[in-house]
């Protein structure tokens, strides 16, 4: 936690202070050089209302870092402390989802495939977005918008559980590059800190059309944090007809095996100073969005006034110098 102020010129009152605490401190004896012209002080503390405390730098004091206070309150203090929330308005994030063919093998757990367990951490994560935006954008061979940036969840949740399905997505393949184009279109050119999360089993081979989504989103400042699902020893993909399994895909007559390729994601991600996260059990992402290595430290601290606690202070202090003669009688 840190103290800032908002206007730390005001801090060349306490220039000040010194002089008025002399000035104080003059009166205060000045009072007894006067009050000895009435008679002996002892008698005048004893039966007069003309009293004269002994202490006078306690009175004093309490007087002086009253003032002091109230300078410390002109000059706007601010209170910054990490938050486990983010800054409402703060953050863009897109979702990039694969739904190319390979993403239905069943290889996320019993009966759950990487389409499934993708969704499954995506809504896990979604409510550390509160006042913040997310859209989705779908991809196989080719790429389609599914919701564009909103705040509305309750929407993109009815999107996610509904429209984003293996059939959704046009053409086979898995167009990565155009996926990632796609989703820069998405973003607005302001100051809000921008991240893609592509969520992908990495496809067979290196993408030939990702170096131009890499340089726009080096030079837009954003980050792609990729997801990576499956298996490294490869599945075989299950094909269903009428929610029944049918048979397992091939490819001229063989049956298709499909392995998470984590280096392309790696690759993606390290070239545009994002995150690489291999699912296992759908709780990786937890979090995601209080890491101030993947969101930054300044969306994630908080301020707030504190002026009440000074301001309180010193109104005791004024107080209690006030008082001081009165509790000393």
């Amino acid at each position: 936690m840190t103290v800032e102020f908002i206007n730390g010129k005001a801090f060349w009152a306490m220039c000040a202070l010194p002089l008025l605490l002399g000035f104080f401190v003059w009166s205060l004896y000045r009072k007894e050089t006067i009050l000895k012209e009435f008679g002996s002080l002892d008698l005048l503390n004893k039966f007069s209302r003309l009293r004269l405390n002994q202490k006078i730098p306690y009175q004093a004091l309490p007087i002086f870092l009253s003032f002091a206070l109230l300078i410390a309150i002109t000059a706007g203090p601010l209170l910054y402390m990490n938050s486990k929330t983010l800054k409402e308005g703060s953050l863009d994030v897109v979702a990039v989802m694969d739904l190319s063919k390979s993403m239905t093998a069943e290889d996320c757990g019993p009966n759950i495939s990487r389409i499934e367990m993708a969704k499954e951490t995506l809504l896990k994560i979604m409510p550390e977005l509160a006042g913040n935006r997310m859209g989705i954008v779908t991809f196989a061979g080719e790429s389609f918008p599914q919701a564009e940036l909103t705040n509305d969840f309750q929407a993109l949740t009815f999107v996610l559980k509904n429209w984003v399905t293996p059939d959704s997505a046009p053409s086979d393949g898995s167009n990565i590059g155009k996926a990632l184009s796609e989703a820069v279109e998405l973003f607005e050119r302001d100051e809000r800190k921008k991240i893609i999360l592509l969520y992908s089993d990495g496809g067979k081979n290196q993408h030939e059309n990702i170096e131009g989504p890499l340089t726009d989103m080096n030079t837009r400042n954003i980050s792609v944090f990729s997801v990576g699902l499956g298996s490294p020893e490869g599945s075989r993909i299950p094909v269903y007809e009428n929610d029944k399994f049918k048979e397992w895909y091939k490819i001229n007559n063989t049956e298709a095996i499909t392995r998470l390729n984590e280096e392309n994601l790696k690759d993606i991600s390290y070239r545009t100073e994002g995150r690489y996260f291999r699912i296992t059990s759908g709780n990786e992402l937890q979090g995601i969005f209080r890491d101030p290595g993947v969101v930054g430290e300044k969306i994630l601290l908080s301020k707030r006034e504190i002026f009440q606690i000074p301001l309180a202070l010193s109104i005791f202090l004024l107080f209690l110098g006030m008082c001081w003669e009165r509790w000393q009688a």
